[in-house]
């Protein structure tokens, strides 16, 4: 896990729109409703390499939140970004578990195995379905997604939903809550700021 960083903040770069953007969609992970987000920066990208240094020298010290970076060669390169407490909260669910052991994770659940699996998963070229129970989504909409159980499919947010949309609607909610806090934030603070407070 990054914990050290080896760039320093560059000053011209501390106000980039580019940084801005991701800390509004870093929001609800930063503020704990989200206990994970990746992000992508496609290997055409010609600005990819400042975009990867920018992301990394302004969230190296982060206190809230932590990021591993999975270079996917000709598909891109993903960042995982990871707020641990509310992940291992997330994964503190035994049918979460349950349905995570039945997919091939690890027979006993250990947080830093299940997290390494599932990198290890991301470095491939398929996006694995059960990321969403990782990125904060109701397993329940997982499980419908991905065709287990007898979940009816209801809409589409961030994400498919399936069986009763209440739940997922209030996760959506607190998303979209920490998405907007964030956003004054940003409007009202330098990026500088922010990233110190966080």
């Amino acid at each position: 896990m990054n914990k050290k960083c080896n760039y320093h903040s560059c000053e011209n770069t501390v106000n980039s729109s580019y940084i801005k953007w991701n800390l509004e969609v870093l929001g609800p992970v930063i503020m704990g409703s989200k206990p994970s987000e990746i992000l992508n920066i496609s290997f055409n990208d010609p600005m990819k390499e400042k975009k990867l240094f920018e992301l990394k020298s302004h969230f190296c010290n982060c206190k809230k939140i932590s990021f591993k970076v999975i270079d996917q060669r000709e598909k891109g390169i993903k960042i995982l970004f990871l707020n641990y407490s509310t992940l291992k909260n997330t994964l503190n669910n035994k049918k979460a578990i349950n349905f995570l052991k039945f997919l091939g994770y690890p027979k006993d659940y250990n947080f830093d195995r299940y997290l390494d699996f599932l990198v290890k998963k991301l470095e491939s070229n398929l996006l694995p379905d059960e990321i969403g129970i990782f990125l904060g989504y109701p397993l329940k909409d997982v499980l419908g997604f991905m065709g287990y159980g007898n979940y009816k499919f209801q809409n589409t947010k961030y994400w498919r939903i399936y069986g009763d949309p209440n739940i997922s609607q209030q996760v959506y909610d607190k998303f979209l809550e920490h998405r907007k806090q964030m956003r004054e934030l940003i409007a009202a603070n330098s990026t500088e700021y922010i990233l110190k407070a966080i």
